[in-house]
């Protein structure tokens, strides 16, 4: 059986004791997660976002709003951040979820990559909504702060 790469590069993680953190996504009202959660001071990472097959779409918006936010940026953190920030949908037959990847490298040191506060700089107004869609299509939440080795 063959594993795709990033699975065995989360596999072998995951036995050196380099597990990522899960996270749930919390409720409405709840403040969304300390910048330490979305912060990679390692210079790279990961976020992994477990969607429901049945509620991609919702999803992909957020995603599509978010990188339109990230583009638009005059903020220089968040055009340093934009830089390094790829989305990926994982390419294999959903299970029980659907799995998207965040893949931050570089990754600014220091800074937050929230993608709720990301939309909530960006579009203020549309903040919530974009929350809220991103909430009901996710079930979990993987973070993984990554250490270069050559």
């Amino acid at each position: 059986m063959r594993l795709p790469r990033l699975m065995l590069i989360v596999c072998a993680l995951a036995v050196c004791g380099a597990a990522p953190s899960v996270r749930q996504v919390p409720p409405a009202g709840t403040p969304v997660a300390s910048a330490q959660a979305y912060s990679f001071p390692s210079g790279a990472g990961l976020l992994f976002f477990y969607v429901r097959p049945e509620r991609t779409a919702e999803f992909e918006n957020v995603a599509k709003r978010l990188s339109e936010v990230l583009d638009k940026t005059e903020e220089p953190v968040r055009k340093q951040q934009a830089a390094g920030w790829k989305i990926f949908k994982s390419a294999e037959a959903p299970r029980e979820s659907v799995i998207y990847v965040f893949v931050l490298n570089p990754a600014v040191p220091g800074s937050d990559y929230d993608p709720v506060k990301v939309l909530s700089e960006g579009l203020p107004t549309e903040a919530h909504a974009l929350y809220e869609s991103l909430k009901n299509a996710t079930m979990r939440i993987e973070r993984m702060g990554l250490g270069k080795l050559r």
